[in-house]
């Protein structure tokens, strides 16, 4: 693996002719310290250097002025007794103002160490020379590293007369050695660095060279691909089986950063050996050569896969929200098309009363008010469902019932608007009670009723509908089918979906809010069950399959389909408190309850309601919740407290009709919670029952 290295400059003194005087001249002066040198011949004149007759030998000025290291004399006192002419250069000092003056107004000595001053003392003591490698500081505050060879002088006796110093600037020497070993160490911790991340790097790790083929691949690249590193080197991407369209994007994005020699990006994805597809970022990362050029890319390629499908999910999840948003803004519409719509007739049909007094146009116009109210009701149920559902309260009241029976009352129930869109319809069921599930009557009539009411509005003038009950493998199944409008394939998986609808312009004509089949769905589900629906297409009808569970025991289970028997309505003095901030509201239904021959009384808030009740001592109040002054609660604490109000029936009338709502309720002392408009046919009944106890 090559990674690379700086190249080092051997250092050379610009002048080789200087340079070889030099070393001879050293190799002189080392050898005049050692001994080994009896005579100095310069030019035509000879020097006996005989130790023991050291003061008839004297160097003359003009054989040392050739050396160019630096040659200082001194006494035993350390003051200069000589120096030649480069030492006056290399101190900056002249002979003059120098010589008989102490060696620190040269320079003074730093060691390295104190034990390495000693024992170079001690060895000039003994052989009478050392060497040592010192810094000298000049008194003009520079600084410099040297060479010292420090040699005894003796006097004609042999007593030691003072020291004889060679001393060579070595600071570009030592720089460079110690750029050298900076450089070294450079590169040896990048090496380590190289290896440690190789080592220990999730990345991908891949050097290519000018002809971009594969010099090194980290083995990391084996999780990937399942091949190792071996089977890359020395190839390009297309030698490797990389597709044609990576390779031109690879291609590119390495061609730029030998170009231009700056740091690049690549993006790509990897096919794993699972068949699952990680995605990675590159950094392309230039290295250049001794010639300045780039030599070779180095990529780092990190697993971004998480991220991608983070962002991916986010994405998703934004378009969800966004199309979540554009069909919540649709079902607003639709929601204020459906209420107003039946609005209309309504006050038309007061309006009709208003303008005439014939018997016939009064009870027309009060069917045509019944029949819309119903719609709207309708509107509001379903409306509270979803609620209900999306919060997980709903409470399914289960019992024993036949299948049969079920889809006989929603047939019932959706038969008004089968006839009059005059369809034809087949109905198929087994022998009664062959067929039973544990349900929710309520709820599975609802599920059928739905079905059909669909079946009938997305079907033409005169079309077919079929419906059904059959045994499959434990399961009761039951189909709708109709010869109506058909659901495009692409709109097959979302029919379930809250708020979707087939055919915009077709539900707003039909009328609906797009939760029908949601409701379907969600509520078979919660009996254990699942549904179905198919559709060949536009105009080739629907069939929806719903399957059930067949309950375990098949005991028998009066027929829910068999008619309530009604309260006859009959005449009465019982007394009844209607208490509602709504005027109209409070005094529509006095009027009401009073045409069925109850005495009513009516108060509009919390404060008046408690002394009405206290007066009037009714056997039932219709208590609305969100009164003025008092809350309904408030009020029915009350009259719970009051020793005449301990068998009052209490009756909440309420636009609130959640469990939550419910339990409340009966904390504050309610018999009953009837959720507005109030079905007047119930609130009968409980008043009839309440007359007889």
């Amino acid at each position: 693996m090559n990674t690379g290295s700086p190249r080092i400059e051997t250092l050379r003194f610009e002048n080789a002719e200087l340079h070889a005087r030099l070393e001879e001249a050293e190799e002189t002066l080392a050898a005049i310290r050692r001994g080994d040198v009896d005579a100095l011949v310069v030019g035509d004149d000879v020097y006996v250097l005989d130790s023991a007759n050291a003061a008839n030998n004297k160097l003359r000025k003009d054989v040392l002025a050739q050396i160019e290291d630096a040659v200082l004399a001194f006494d035993n006192d350390d003051h200069v007794m000589f120096m030649n002419a480069a030492a006056e250069r290399q101190y900056r000092r002249s002979v003059s103002e120098t010589l008989g003056h102490s060696k620190l107004e040269l320079y003074a000595e730093t060691w390295p160490d104190s034990g390495l001053e000693a024992a170079s003392r001690q060895h000039l003591e003994t052989t009478g020379a050392y060497r040592a490698h010192t810094i000298h500081r000049r008194n003009d505050g520079g600084a410099m590293h040297v060479e010292s060879t420090v040699s005894r002088l003796r006097d004609a006796d042999g007593r030691p007369s003072g020291t004889l110093a060679v001393i060579r600037d070595i600071s570009e020497r030592v720089a460079a050695e110690q750029t050298l070993r900076a450089a070294t160490e450079a590169l040896a911790r990048r090496e380590r660095q190289f290896s440690t991340l190789v080592e220990n790097s999730p990345d991908i790790l891949t050097r290519f060279d000018r002809d971009l083929r594969h010099r090194y691949v980290s083995p990391i690249i084996e999780r990937y691909t399942g091949r190792s590193p071996s089977e890359f080197l020395g190839k390009s991407h297309a030698e490797v089986g990389m597709p044609e369209e990576l390779c031109a994007m690879w291609g590119a994005a390495l061609r730029k950063v030998f170009e231009t020699g700056q740091v690049g990006r690549n993006r790509f994805s990897i096919t794993s050996i699972a068949d699952t597809e990680s995605f990675f970022d590159a950094r392309l990362v230039p290295e250049f050569g001794a010639d300045g050029r780039v030599e070779s890319v180095l990529s780092i390629a990190s697993d971004v896969t998480e991220h991608e499908l983070a962002d991916a999910a986010r994405r998703v999840a934004e378009e969800a929200l966004r199309e979540a948003d554009r069909r919540k803004d649709e079902f607003l519409a639709t929601l204020a098309h459906e209420l107003r719509n039946p609005l209309a007739p309504i006050r038309n049909a007061i309006e009709i009363m208003h303008l005439t007094r014939e018997p016939g146009v009064h009870a027309n116009a009060r069917s045509i008010i019944e029949r819309q109210v119903r719609q709207m009701v309708h509107l509001v149920d379903d409306l509270l469902d979803v609620s209900r559902i999306s919060q997980g309260k709903v409470d399914l009241r289960r019992q024993l019932v036949d299948v049969a029976a079920l889809v006989e009352a929603a047939v019932e129930t959706s038969r008004p608007l089968i006839d009059a869109a005059g369809h034809e319809l087949t109905i198929r069921l087994p022998a009664p009670r062959t067929l039973m599930v544990d349900a929710d009557v309520t709820r599975l009539t609802q599920i059928i009723a739905n079905l059909l009411n669909n079946a009938a509005k997305y079907t033409p003038q005169g079309g077919r509908i079929e419906v059904g009950a059959e045994r499959d493998d434990g399961f009761a199944v039951i189909g709708v089918q109709d010869s109506g409008l058909g659901i495009p394939p692409e709109m097959l998986p979302r029919v379930f979906d809250m708020f979707a609808q087939v055919d915009r312009s077709l539900e707003r004509a039909q009328g609906g809010l797009g939760i029908g089949l949601a409701l379907v769905k969600t509520l078979v589900e919660l009996h254990g069950g699942s549904v179905q629906v198919q559709s060949a297409g536009r105009g080739q009808g629907s069939s929806f399959k719903v399957r059930l569970p067949l309950a375990a025991a098949a005991a028998p289970w009066p027929d829910p389909a068999a008619p309530l028997p009604l309260q006859t309505r009959v005449a009465t003095d019982l007394q009844v408190l209607i208490v509602d901030d709504n005027v109209d509201s409070a005094e529509s239904l006095a009027s009401v309850l009073e045409a069925l021959g109850y005495r009513t009384r009516t108060a509009h808030d919390g404060v008046v309601a408690t002394r009405a009740a206290e007066a009037f001592r009714p056997a039932v109040a219709l208590l609305d919740i969100g009164l003025p002054g008092l809350s309904g609660h408030d009020v029915a604490r009350h009259i719970r407290a009051q020793p005449w109000g301990a068998e009052m029936l209490l009756v909440a009338l309420s636009g609130w009709g959640q469990l939550d709502d419910r339990r409340r309720s009966k904390e504050a002392g309610f018999d009953h919670h009837f959720v507005k408009p109030v079905d007047i046919d119930a609130l009968s009944d409980l008043l009839q029952q309440a007359r007889k106890r």
